[in-house]
């Protein structure tokens, strides 16, 4: 039985070879298709291929002779000169919020807003207009069968004034104003976000810097640690295996230092991106260490604040406001227009020849009594507006207040990692002098200094970076409260004006 499988399995895979070899053919629901791995068709498809591609579109695949090509072109070009800039905290967001764009866009549309309010206003003011029309015609005479030719002319002079709108033009008013406020909102919105964009990317290189140092630290350890290992091993007193581990630990240190330097130019590059200076420019922090601001608020207070100040809460509150406005807007339809408006005309070429007797006083009224109900359907909708934009206020309420109380719990818990973590490196400070002693004396091995000093480049980096954590999050916290990145007079208390 044995023997007939083999035999059976010998025949099915002559059976795939051939297969194979020569062709499968396949009929698909009234079509016919062929797969075929003859080289010869496969070639003939690729050539039919590259005859429709663009002979303007050789790709050179000789990455080397690119590089020449481009070292070629570039040999002329004159390097960018970089220049060196000492910067605080202050000076970093300073100039990040006067050359940020975003900031730019956001004051020109409070300027369009402003524009939109004075366009609104306006509706309400009389309207003063002129006219000329002059006419000349032919006309036949049938008494002398002859043609007479004819003037005209007629001017006039017309005032007209809204009296009253059924609430038209004060729902369009007070909807532009504001729309004004919301812009200056997201103009004030803009600031501060661009100001704690600054904050991190200046803690962020700050960071960076330190981490970087911390690398170097622990490539001197490594290499002082090596050079006494290699001391005792000339002088036959440990194995070759101290040496070639301690050689593995300086050379992970240095990959590991490579690593923070590149992270520091990146860091670095990305603060001048921030403040929009050019890209190369050697920056000097003023900073040389993380400050630790005292934090004496409590979350209750960080809610209240929000729910005061924060932008948001307060661009909703405008928006239930200018979604009032719509629904009176709509519900003027329902009410009848008084307008009033006078003017003078008079038959003549002349401006000096005007007929004071010829004057009109004009009074209008119009009420539309039926417009197929257009009317009722927007009063539908704006009042379905209204009931949007106040769910969105009582969201953005929820939101603001989430947002408040995580921020607020990661800086006290920042705060928390600051102490631990500094007790964590002066521990392994003294864990990695007395694993160093142990190995001089003779009675300690080389791994425990290596993982010591392992240990204490992994508490010096968490050190580090809870104090990065705890500055970060407290401008998180400040920003979330909405506390504002400048003082602007005209905006300066956020919730009278939401109140007016």
């Amino acid at each position: 039985m044995k023997y007939m499988n083999k035999y059976t399995y010998r025949i099915l895979a002559a059976s795939v070879v051939m297969a194979l070899t020569f062709g499968v053919g396949a009929e698909a629901k009234g079509e016919k298709t062929r797969t075929t791995t003859d080289p010869s068709i496969t070639q003939k498809a690729f050539d039919a291929q590259m005859k429709q591609a663009s002979p303007d579109k050789t790709v050179n695949f000789n990455n080397m002779l690119m590089t020449q090509n481009l070292g070629d072109a570039l040999t002329n070009a004159a390097a960018p000169e970089a220049s060196s800039l000492d910067i605080d905290l202050r000076g970093a967001v300073s100039t990040a919020i006067r050359n940020n764009r975003d900031i730019t866009i956001a004051d020109l549309q409070r300027k369009e807003a402003e524009a939109d309010v004075s366009a609104a206003a306006a509706a309400k003011n009389p309207s003063v207009g002129y006219s000329w029309q002059g006419n000349q015609f032919k006309t036949r005479v049938v008494s002398t069968r002859g043609d007479m030719n004819n003037r005209s002319y007629s001017q006039g002079v017309n005032v007209s004034m809204p009296i009253w709108t059924g609430g038209n033009l004060e729902g369009q008013i007070n909807r532009a104003r504001y729309a004004k406020n919301v812009a200056d909102l997201t103009y004030y919105k803009t600031e501060a976000d661009t100001k704690l964009s600054a904050v991190k990317a200046y803690y962020g290189y700050l960071e960076n810097i330190k981490l970087a140092d911390v690398q170097a630290m622990s490539v001197n350890d490594y290499a002082s640690h090596l050079n006494n290992v290699q001391q005792q091993f000339d002088a036959g007193i440990v194995a070759k295996l101290d040496v070639l581990t301690s050689s593995t630990s300086l050379a992970n240190a240095k990959q590991r230092k490579i690593a923070a330097d590149n992270a520091r130019d990146i860091a670095e590059a990305n603060l001048n991106n921030i403040m929009r200076i050019p890209m190369n420019t050697k920056l000097n922090p003023l900073d040389k260490d993380f400050p630790e601001p005292a934090f004496d608020i409590t979350m209750d207070q960080a809610i209240a604040m929000a729910e005061k100040y924060r932008w948001e809460l307060i661009q909703s509150d405008y928006n239930v406001r200018i979604a009032n406005e719509a629904l009176r807007i709509a519900k003027s339809g329902y009410m009848p227009t008084v307008s009033v408006g006078g003017g003078y005309s008079w038959d003549s070429a002349a401006l000096s020849k005007v007929d004071k007797d010829d004057w009109a006083l004009l009074g209008k009224i119009s009420w539309s009594i039926w417009d197929g109900g257009s009317t009722q359907a927007a009063v539908k909708k704006a009042k379905e507006g209204v009931k949007v934009a106040q769910e969105q206020l009582l969201q953005s309420r929820e939101s603001v207040e989430l947002e408040v109380r995580q921020d607020y719990l990661n800086v006290l818990s920042y705060k928390e990692q600051i102490r631990a973590t500094e007790a964590a490196v002066a521990q392994a400070e003294e864990a990695y002098k007395i694993a160093t002693v142990r190995y001089s004396s003779g009675v300690g091995i080389n791994l425990d200094v290596l993982d010591a000093e392992l240990q204490l480049n992994t508490a010096r980096t968490n050190y580090i970076t809870a104090l990065y954590n705890y500055n970060i999050s407290l401008a998180t916290l400040e920003h979330a409260m909405g506390i504002p990145a400048v003082i602007h007079p005209e905006f300066a208390s956020p919730l009278n004006q939401a109140g007016k």
